[in-house]
């Protein structure tokens, strides 16, 4: 394939220091290929990443460190292998494919028990300070993206690029409910309906959750959740969500709870909204201090936490999805051309007043 010798790239400096501009295109290493990118989700943590707070590193360590001084943002990426790099032959040029966006070093104590979501020494696509030795950190915001040649999927030529790149979102919706240990018939509750709840919620409902209901401060993601078959859909302010809560379960509690928010607020109100033996898993968090009391936690209740997603579990989301178990489409509300990248992030920046769910890139 002709492939250019430069290209345009969504770089981030540092604290809101976003800028589109021409760079060199990235060679492919040993046991890479070149991803010519079909097309980008712009993430939540994206967002966090430009005011300069490690999303990745919150979730995972526990705590924040700094991004690097030259990131091209962007890990929900999708595209056409364009070229191969040394000892990538089961791979051919032409191959339509979903990107995992992390490899972790596979030596590490979590590495060995197969947890490689959790280890500090890994490398992510899009974001993350572990890149040594480039000039720019690899990411979708681009036209070109090098990536690990065992950390890419084939995809079915009915899922197009745009809903491909939700991939990455429904692997981290599916070690969610994995992590909440849903049984079949038991309720499950969405405190917040952007991607990753009305993805989670999807999950739920396939798993056998029996009765799911997603919460929101918004009418948008509301009605596109109904759209999606989840029937339960109400709106609140974080006053509310447990009188929700408990009106949805007959003043019960839920079995699971799964916090895709992660202020103070939701937390502490959630846990106090759970059945005995319920989960409340957090796949957002807060570096804020809460105050819970040791009964919140009576009776068997558990709170805990989801970090990214195991690599099972991308494979697993490319099943979901062909299948149509799972729908991305009805979600995705924005596309832009990588070229429109100042104006999309500024939508992205500014969701509630946009009617913004998910905004996706295509170069």
């Amino acid at each position: 394939m002709n492939i250019p010798k430069t290209m345009k790239a969504g770089v981030l400096y540092g604290y809101k220091n976003l800028t589109l501009q021409e760079i060199p295109v990235p060679e492919p290493k040993e046991n890479e290929i070149l991803l010519k990118v079909g097309a980008c989700g712009i993430c939540g943590s994206d967002i966090r990443y430009y005011y300069g707070e490690n999303a990745w590193a919150l979730h995972t360590l526990g705590f924040n460190e700094p991004t690097p001084g030259a990131a091209i943002l962007g890990h929900e990426v999708a595209g056409t292998i364009t070229q191969l790099g040394t000892h990538s032959s089961e791979w051919q040029e032409g191959d339509r494919v979903g990107a995992l966006a992390f490899k972790s070093c596979g030596v590490c104590e979590f590495c060995l028990r197969n947890l490689p979501n959790l280890c500090a020494f890994q490398h992510h696509i899009g974001h993350d300070g572990r890149w040594k030795e480039v000039d720019y950190a690899p990411g979708g915001y681009s036209e070109y993206m090098p990536i690990w040649k065992d950390k890419i999927f084939s995809l079915p030529e009915h899922v197009s690029f745009i809903e491909a790149t939700q991939l990455d979102g429904l692997a981290v919706a599916i070690h969610a409910i994995n992590r909440s240990r849903l049984t079949i018939g038991e309720s499950l509750v969405v405190v917040g309906s952007g991607a990753i709840g009305l993805l989670v919620a999807q999950v739920g409902i396939t798993l056998g959750a029996g009765k799911v209901m997603v919460l929101d401060t918004r009418e948008k993601p509301l009605n596109i959740a109904n759209q999606l078959g989840i029937r339960e859909a109400r709106k609140i302010n974080q006053d509310n969500l447990k009188k929700e809560i408990q009106d949805f379960t007959n003043q019960k509690g839920a079995d699971v709870i799964i916090d895709t928010v992660g202020t103070g607020k939701t937390i502490t109100k959630s846990l106090r909204s759970l059945n005995r033996f319920g989960r409340l898993v957090l796949v957002a968090t807060t570096e804020d201090e809460i105050t819970i009391k040791p009964t919140d936690l009576a009776g068997e209740r558990i709170i805990t936490t989801s970090a990214n997603n195991l690599y099972r579990n991308y494979p697993q989301a490319i099943s979901l999805l062909a299948s149509g178990k799972v729908q991305t489409k009805p979600f995705i509300t924005h596309v832009f051309p990588l070229e429109s990248l100042g104006e999309a992030f500024q939508l992205a920046l500014d969701k509630e007043n946009n009617d913004v769910i998910k905004i996706v890139l295509v170069p």
